[in-house]
């Protein structure tokens, strides 16, 4: 009989740096892939920043671990019943009109649900055409403001259908009114940014086996299409970073496989994760400025 491990749920606040919530997330995934039988244990949380939840959630309805969650207080779990933490919302060959009926009950709170759409060419277009319109809606974003947010959603979304090879796309936000930001996660369970230079057999000899440095040459722009018109465009991170971080005054996270890299106020770190924890997949987190510099222009990032 497998024994059951209890892991212990850190409180990681809206006060707690962006950072140390990864940090956090790696640890509890780690001790979770030890064991067969896993509870979490949720004692000393009284907040769950949205990039340590995000992860969290996609990874418990992923992973195929036992995983059971126990000392919830009655708000947390209040919370995570909203943001489907459990079952979360699952969008597949619907119609757009039924998944707007769907999504456009959140455009008065301050979150999306934790969504899986299937990875289709129309279905990721649909989602993300929606997912801005309901942030728009809840940040009081004007119509003449929205095309940077536009861009990212559909340039990162565009990102995962093109190179993950995942069968499922995932979604969540959190608008953050005191902080004036949207955080979001666009994450995906797919072959990695390593893995996907490796079926393509390009850079091999750059990477060397390295996962971060896979991760540099695609958030330089490097592409893994042997196209004349993907030349530098790579998985189209390049330039939605450089939008968020230095134009929007934002913050950029990525990990992938056993890579992790940080892109915030002047950091611009790739870090090995050293087989601590390896996401299988990639995901891409964005602390999106809702109001932005004046000294801002949208078209001085366009490609």
């Amino acid at each position: 009989m497998a024994k059951t491990v209890i892991v212990k749920i850190p409180n990681v606040s809206e006060e707690v740096r962006i950072g140390y919530s990864f940090n956090y997330m790696i640890k509890v995934m780690s001790e979770t892939e030890a064991a067969d039988v896993v509870q979490w244990d949720f004692a000393d949380v009284t907040f769950l920043h949205p990039f340590f939840l995000a992860p969290l959630a996609i990874y418990k309805n992923t992973s195929g671990k036992n995983i059971e969650c126990i000392n919830m207080s009655l708000r947390i779990q209040s919370y995570l019943n909203c943001i489907c933490f459990d079952r979360m919302l699952h969008f597949g060959q619907e119609k757009r009109e039924d998944i707007e009926a769907v999504m456009q009950k959140y455009t008065d709170k301050t979150y999306l649900p934790l969504c899986s759409f299937s990875m289709t060419d129309s279905n990721k277009d649909i989602f993300g055409s929606i997912i801005k319109s309901v942030l728009m809606k809840q940040a009081n974003i004007s119509q003449s403001r929205s095309s940077s947010l536009s861009y990212l959603i559909s340039e990162l979304l565009d990102n995962i259908y093109e190179h993950s090879q995942s069968a499922n796309g995932y979604v969540f936000s959190q608008y953050l009114e005191r902080e004036g930001v949207i955080d979001l996660c666009i994450a995906d369970t797919g072959i990695t940014v390593a893995g996907c230079f490796e079926q393509a057999k390009l850079y091999q000899e750059e990477i060397d086996g390295k996962e971060t440095e896979a991760l540099k040459l695609a958030n330089e722009g490097y592409s893994t299409k042997n196209r004349p018109e993907a030349e530098n465009r790579g998985y189209g991170i390049s330039t939605s970073k450089e939008m968020l971080v230095v134009g929007m005054r934002g913050a950029f996270f990525m990990l992938s496989g056993g890579a992790f890299h940080r892109y915030e106020n002047g950091a611009n770190d790739y870090i090995d994760l050293k087989n601590i924890f390896r996401w299988h997949g990639t995901v891409l987190l964005m602390r999106i400025p809702v109001v932005l510099p004046k000294d801002f222009n949208y078209y001085d990032y366009l490609e």
